[in-house]
């Protein structure tokens, strides 16, 4: 082999080689620490907002201490909904009311607690709906009464019509990550 054969042997491989230094620093290192520099800042946010749960923590604590003192249950919406809705439905039965229409209205999640809203409506004489309205509107059980329509019944008029929604306030159950 001459002199120039090995030098062009000797560029050759030395190119060669820088090519495959490139490609493997693109194709293999790059997205490597790419992948770690996300998995980086994604940990840090979410170092972040558990201290700023902790920083918040102090804040609502007592609130939180209150209401579960207070008897509201850590539940899922669903099942506060239908507990609700059947609170409702024989409140209505005890005092002869005819029950109209029972929906579940979608839930509404918060950041420290949630609300479920049931729509009812039913028909009766005045002194017995007002009697049920009294006796569903729990404000130490954070059930309210947040929206009702009354009006008269079109064919009795001794008998009226309520539509009411009910909102209560829970805890919502812990989430497991």
């Amino acid at each position: 082999m001459s002199e120039r054969e090995k030098k062009l042997l000797l560029v050759l491989g030395a190119t060669f080689f820088l090519i495959l230094n490139f490609i493997g620093f693109n194709m293999l290192y790059l997205p490597e620490v790419k992948k770690a520099d996300r998995s980086e800042m994604t940990s840090k946010d979410k170092l972040k907002a558990a201290e700023t749960t902790l920083e918040l923590r102090e804040e609502y604590e007592p609130e939180m201490a209150w209401l579960e003192r207070s008897g509201t249950i850590r539940t899922s919406p669903l099942d506060a909904q239908s507990k609700l809705q059947a609170l409702l439905r024989k409140q209505a039965s005890a005092r002869r009311l005819e029950i109209r229409d029972s929906r579940i209205i979608t839930h509404q999640p918060g950041e420290h607690f949630d609300r479920v809203k049931v729509l009812f409506k039913v028909t009766g004489m005045e002194r017995d709906v007002f009697s049920w309205l009294t006796t569903i509107h729990q404000t130490n059980q954070r059930q309210v009464i947040t929206k009702m329509e009354v009006k008269p019944q079109n064919n009795d008029l001794t008998r009226i019509e309520v539509e009411i929604e009910i909102e209560k306030w829970i805890l919502p159950t812990f989430e497991e990550e």
